[in-house]
């Protein structure tokens, strides 16, 4: 059962943010993320292929659409504070940033 508080949804001029549900922030985690396959992202990857580097679907942290563009970021844990993420735009890898790969 999915559990949605609404913060904020904005739409003025054709601009929607949507903000994550609660379930979407609890994430999954994985020490099986390494620096290595980190490295392996480039800018212009399809979502999906960042999947199959990674072995696993990020969690949706934030949705912006303007005038007709979609900027998505997700996030994926590895093991103890270990994170990365990576923000997608009309879903091609733009921009990526780690902390604590290994």
């Amino acid at each position: 059962m999915a559990v949605v508080i609404i913060v904020g949804v904005g739409i003025v001029t054709g601009i929607a943010v949507i903000f994550p549900t609660i379930d979407s922030l609890s994430g999954s985690t994985s020490s099986s993320l390494t620096l290595a396959e980190y490295n392996e992202l480039t800018t212009g990857m399809s979502y999906q292929e960042v999947v199959a580097i990674l072995g696993r679907g990020g969690v949706e942290q934030s949705r912006a659409s303007i005038a007709g563009s979609t900027t998505v970021m997700y996030t994926w844990s590895g093991s103890g504070t270990a994170n990365m993420n990576a923000m997608f735009q009309d879903n091609r890898l733009v921009t990526k940033a780690q902390f604590g790969l290994k």
